[in-house]
């Protein structure tokens, strides 16, 4: 029987070639596939955490900079409103509804005004400003992470605190 006559047939790797003779590590193939059976579960956990701890992390500092944004532009509308108005309690609470979508307990809103000497202070503001002086609106907010990751972070914590400030002209009333 030539080879043209041979009709095909599957054979395993088990299964006798042409001269009779085995595959000599045929069975160790075998053993070795069932050894790694759990092997991709393993490898999929490890992953599946780095993954997930990356996703919540991005999250949680898109929030704070969300936090972040909100606390820059109440301090910008807080010093659009120190210019025109000398009230010190008035510019707080502008600040304040400014940043409403913020937790108002963990918001802190200082004024502070300079006359020509450039030394900001908050006892010379109010009905002392003159044209030409300047008002500083500084917005300070604790935001706590929603993840823990932040405390897997050597120096970050649990918690960050934001900080903006704006300043203006004061130019009369």
């Amino acid at each position: 029987m030539t080879s043209s006559q041979r009709t095909p047939v599957l054979q395993g790797s088990a299964a006798p070639l042409d001269g009779g003779t085995r595959l000599a590590h045929a069975g160790s193939r075998r053993g070795r596939i069932h050894a790694e059976r759990g092997a991709a579960a393993v490898e999929f956990a490890i992953v599946a955490t780095l993954f997930f701890c990356l996703v919540f992390a991005i999250i949680d500092f898109g929030f704070a900079f969300h936090s972040w944004n909100n606390t820059a532009n109440a301090a910008r509308e807080g010093a659009r409103k120190a210019a025109v108005d000398s009230t010190v309690q008035d510019v707080i609470d502008r600040t304040k509804a400014a940043a409403s979508t913020l937790d108002p307990t963990k918001l802190t809103v200082t004024v502070t005004c300079s006359h020509i000497t450039g030394v900001f202070s908050p006892t010379i503001c109010g009905a002392g400003l003159v044209e030409g002086d300047v008002v500083r609106v500084s917005v300070d907010y604790v935001y706590n992470m929603i993840t823990p990751i932040g405390s897997f972070v050597p120096g970050l914590g649990t918690s960050m605190n934001l900080h903006s400030q704006s300043e203006s002209r004061f130019e009369g009333q």
